[in-house]
């Protein structure tokens, strides 16, 4: 039985296999739907996880069970991150917290499948999508959360499926996951930008984006593929510079 506790926009789920900080904003049907995922093809990566214990130890097994334990390890990073930003810039910490713990849930479906889980959920998959499968894991994310963890808050379920790349007309949340993720990065070539990320926060969540997409934009002859999300936004945040 599910007990919905409101306090200000805040609703937070009370199970008895769920802490009260774990809500976030309206997020959780009843207990017994949490696991109970209807696509059969993520049956495979799902089905000796066990969800009878809190969101943060299911999201977490379930990246163990995927040999995928580097990239939870990530995920808390980003929750982590993600939730002090949320406090500083006005935002439900438990929300971005939450966001940040199921970002990357995607990633556990190899990239040669990945474009089939993406149509079986009904996810427009892009020509750039299509050429580097990998970054269609934050549609797919969106997708598991919803199908997994019965996830109904649109506005978080759409920060984790802009998570990579981020998007025009961004929400909050949108970019508090965005610049968490980027900040939690431990590979050696972000450290040109990290630490101009850092401080631009002192300006603004928006600030810190806009070094990561010229960042990206400046090496985009670099890349595998510039997804045209990303491209929407840097031309946002820059004024189209």
């Amino acid at each position: 039985m599910l007990f919905g506790l409101v306090i200000g926009a805040v609703c937070y789920a009370v199970l008895p296999s769920y802490r009260l900080r774990e809500g976030g904003s309206c997020f959780l049907h009843e207990a017994e739907e949490i696991g109970g995922a209807m696509n059969s093809s993520i049956a495979d990566y799902i089905h000796d996880v066990q969800f009878n214990q809190s969101i943060f130890q299911a999201i977490g097994e379930l990246f163990r069970k995927n040999n995928h334990e580097g990239t939870w390890l990530h995920c808390i990073k980003v929750a982590q991150e993600a939730k002090q930003l949320a406090v500083r810039f006005g935002y439900s910490p438990e929300a971005a917290e939450l966001a940040g713990w199921l970002h990357d849930i995607g990633t556990i479906i190899p990239n040669e499948e990945k474009i089939a889980v993406a149509q079986s959920y009904g996810v427009e998959v892009l020509e750039g999508e299509a050429r580097f499968p990998y970054i269609l894991h934050q549609k797919i994310s969106k997708a598991m959360s919803q199908d997994i963890f019965q996830i109904s808050d649109n506005e978080l379920l759409n920060a984790i499926a802009c998570h990579t790349t981020l998007r025009p007309n961004s929400s909050l949340l949108d970019k508090i996951l965005f610049v968490a993720d980027k900040l939690s990065w431990d590979h050696s070539d972000a450290a040109p930008y990290l630490m101009e990320m850092r401080r631009s926060l002192d300006m603004s969540l928006e600030e810190a984006a806009k070094i990561y997409l010229t960042h990206v934009w400046d090496n985009r002859m670099q890349m595998k593929v510039v997804h045209p999300w990303l491209a929407e936004a840097y031309q946002e945040l820059t004024n189209g510079a």
